[in-house]
Parts: structure tokens; sequence; C-alpha cells
């Protein structure tokens, strides 16, 4: 595989900014009961096109936040939703107006949780992504990524205020080579960081794992190899994640790659277990408020067309269900 063609993978596991499935509506099914009232902000992807969308815990009552505009094209945009602690507001990256396939236009905005008073938060022509709120909501943390798409790739972690004020840059890499950080995940107590980093090895091979830092950019860790998208359980305890390791199927998609299962960890890295064992590919887990129940996406419903879209399983791997099922690509569930 080339090194252009794992950028355009990886673009798309990031910032969900690529090919897409079928352009369409918004249907609703879903045969899951929940009692709660708890809501999950996702992406929508038509045509490669995001737009963030809610819906409540029964995969029920879609609600588009954003809007495509006019003309909308491939590789723009808004992805990455992220609740405020209070629930209150919604961080997200975006193209904003633009409306071409660079990825440098990609920013962090917010809005409040009916989709109103949309404030850009970045402004720097750098890919931000990835948007994550400090549990007291004073702080984001967020992916900036100059170089991206090209041999100049040097990804970090950045914090800043909730105004998009006082920017700090939290990671910083001693070795030389493609490496970039994304995925930023506080723990409940605020304490740390958990953050995907992913290394451009040679023979174009790549190698994620998921580390931990305090938010003064101190004792940086490794908590477990061969992972990425890391997401604390609401008691700080377990931390869910995706890995390859096990190679249970693959996705093609331009160029052949492993799927990705969910797996279980303490939140000292031990104790990993794997939740999912479907061959299709699983990824982007996120917890329910109770810490009972796994949202994450899959095409398993079916693998040859990709068709995306969003599940929930039991905190132990049982009960899988289906949350939606519509002809666009349903991603990156985050549950408040």
């Amino acid at each position: 595989m080339s090194r252009r063609t794992r950028f355009a993978w990886l673009c798309f596991t990031l910032v969900s900014l690529v090919t897409p499935a079928a352009c369409g509506g918004s249907g609703n099914g879903s045969d899951f009961d929940s009692e709660d009232a708890s809501s999950i902000a996702f992406t929508v992807n038509r045509s490669g096109f995001g737009e963030i969308w809610v819906m409540d815990s029964e995969g029920r009552n879609r609600t588009r936040l954003t809007t495509a505009g006019e003309t909308p094209t491939d590789a723009a945009g808004s992805t990455s939703p992220a609740w405020s602690p209070d629930g209150g507001l919604i961080a997200f990256a975006s193209t904003g107006q633009a409306r071409n396939e660079d990825q440098r236009d990609v920013e962090i905005y917010v809005m409040r949780a009916d989709g109103k008073e949309t404030k850009r938060l970045t402004s720097d022509r750098v890919l931000d992504a990835r948007p994550a709120w400090a549990p007291d909501g004073t702080r984001i943390a967020f992916a900036h990524l100059p170089g991206w798409g090209t041999e100049d790739l040097d990804g970090v972690i950045v914090l800043m205020d909730a105004e998009g004020r006082g920017r700090a840059q939290l990671t910083r890499h001693r070795e030389a080579g493609l490496i970039f950080d994304s995925d930023p995940a506080w723990s409940p107590d605020g304490n740390l960081i958990a953050f995907t980093r992913t290394t451009f090895l040679p023979d174009v091979q790549v190698h994620s794992a998921i580390y931990t830092i305090e938010p003064t950019g101190d004792r940086e860790r490794l908590l477990v190899d061969d992972g990425a998208e890391p997401a604390w359980s609401p008691d700080g305890r377990l931390m869910v994640f995706t890995s390859t390791r096990d190679r249970n199927g693959e996705t093609c998609f331009q160029e052949c790659s492993p799927n990705g299962e969910i797996y279980v960890a303490r939140s000292d890295g031990t104790g990993l277990r794997r939740l999912t064992t479907d061959p299709a590919d699983d990824r982007s887990p996120t917890w329910a408020p109770d810490g009972r129940r796994i949202g994450f996406v899959s095409d398993r419903s079916n693998r040859n067309n990709h068709e995306n879209e969003i599940y929930v399983m039991a905190a132990d791997g049982g009960d899988v269900r289906r949350l939606t099922n519509t002809d666009v690509w349903d991603l990156e569930p985050a549950w408040r």
C-alpha cells in the first residue's frame, strides 16, 4: 500500500470526510428499548459530506444540527461531535463554509445542543479535529495536524480554553518521522488525557498505540499497544478502545487493511478483553452515561458496501443491537 493511500485511509478514520455510502434519507429503524432519556450525537456522511445529528438512545427522533449548505462536496462538512459536560454545547470539527476538498479548512467549532449559535474556535489553516471537553467544561483538547497528507506530518494534542484562547501544545515527539497524535479523551476526574499515537513505520506500515498524559504535559506513558480511539468509562475504572490485533477480517477501501474490533481494559491498561467478534469493521466506541452499555460503529449489516451503522451492546460485549438503519453512513457516536 502506498503512503498516499495510507493517508487517505487514515483521513477517513480521523475525520470521516471521504468516500461514501449511497446518498439518501434519514430512516429511524431500531428495535432497541431503553428507559433512559440520554442522547447520542453522531456524524452522518452523505457522499463524503459530513453533518452532525442527534438521536435518542433508541436510535429514534433523528434531528440534524448542521446543514450541508449549497453544493456540498466530498471531504467537507462537520464531524467529530463532543458534548460539553453539562450537555448544553457540542464541539465539533468542520470545514465551515468551505466546499473544496482541503483538510486545512477543518477547524474546531462549538454550537448549542440544538444546533444554534455556532462559534468558530480555531482559525489556523491546519487540520484541527477530534475535540474533547475537560470534565469541568473549561478546556478542550484536540488533534492539531500540520502537514496532513504530506511527508512533514507531525500531529500533536493541543489544549485551549472553551472560548478558543490560551492554546498550549500538550504532546511532543522524541523521534523523527511521520507521527501524529489524535483521539484525546479526558479521564472523568480530569487528571489524565488518553490519546492515540499513530506512527508510520518503514515499508509503509502503520502502528497505533494508546498513551496517557497529564494535562500539564507531564508523565506521558504507554497504556495499550496496538490500540486506538480510547474512551473512559463514566466511573474511570475501564477504558474501551479499538484494535486490529486479532486480524479478524479486513476492509478493502481503496486497498485492504485489517478490520477493527472493540476491546476493554482496566484504566491502567491491564485486564484486556475483546468485546466484539464479528469479522466486520467495528470502531468508534462510546460509553452510555450509566456505564452499562457501549455504542459503536460497524459495517456488519453489509460489509461489501461498507454500510456503516451505529450499534449498541452491553458493557460485557453481549446483547448487540442495531440502532440505525439508513441509506447514509452513521458514524462517530458520542453519548451523553
